[in-house]
Formats: C-alpha cells, structure tokens, sequence
C-alpha cells in the first residue's frame, strides 16, 4: 500500500524540482495542487492511505459506503475486494493505515529541499521491504 504515498512523495519532489523552470521573471512559479478522492477511477480507494490513521479510516469508510458506479472504472478480476471480491473500493484495509498522513510528511520537510527529502525517503527504504509499515511512518521515524 506504500505506493501511493511513493506516488505522493514522487510528485511533490518532481514538482519541486521542476517548479523554478515554470516561474517567470521573479514569479512564485506554479503552485503544487495535489487532490486526494476516496473514490477515484485509477485504484478506488488507495489514495486514502496517504492519510493519517483516522483520516485515512474515513477515507476507506466512504469509499466503501458509496463506490463508485461500475460502469465509470475498470479493474481486472484480481483488483476487487470483499465479500464475493466485487468491492471496487479498497475494503477491509484500515489495517493498513499508517499513523502518519502527508500532512505530517509536509509539515516536517516543508523548508527542506527535494534532495534532502528524496536521500530520507530512499534511507527509510534502504533496509528492504517491510509491509507491516508504512512508508510515511518509516521516513518520519528515521527522521525522529
């Protein structure tokens, strides 16, 4: 379930990287709006899990009390979940909530630069794969 705070770590790196070519003469340049569905079309229900525990248990809470129609995704057979595996929402998965959201990833690295944050995140994952944790809340307890 790491991948979608990877996907999230990614995009805020990439866009840091890429955002001083975007401003023009002394410009802000082009500001970072990233939107987090409970339901959305690619992977219903797995960008809940770059939330917090709690936020992220009411992501998957809604996601599944209303997914979306079955005409507006498609998933191979393997991607449904729950009971008879006909769930397109990520069911049965608040296990899967870290403690830390991206908010807490944000507020901690906001004044860092993307090369700081990209050489914390492949620290955290340097020591290999570890499904029973998170990726925001390896990153964050390294940094302590």
């Amino acid at each position: 379930w790491g991948d979608s705070q990877l996907g999230f770590l990614t995009m805020w790196v990439g866009h840091a990287i890429a955002a001083g070519t975007w401003a023009a003469e002394g410009g802000p340049g082009l500001p970072l709006q990233y939107y987090v569905y409970a339901d959305f079309t690619e992977n219903p229900g797995n960008q809940c899990f770059v939330h917090s525990k709690d936020d992220c248990k009411k992501c998957l809470a809604r996601c599944a009390a209303n997914p979306l129609p079955s005409g507006s995704f498609w998933l191979p057979a393997w991607g449904f979940m729950g009971p008879g595996n006909n769930m397109s929402c990520v069911v049965d998965s608040e296990g899967y909530c870290g403690d830390r959201g991206f908010l807490d990833v944000v507020a901690t690295y906001r004044e860092s630069t993307a090369l700081q944050l990209w050489e914390a995140v492949e620290e955290a994952l340097r020591s290999g794969p570890r499904t029973e944790s998170q990726v925001f809340d390896l990153l964050l307890s390294a940094r302590g």
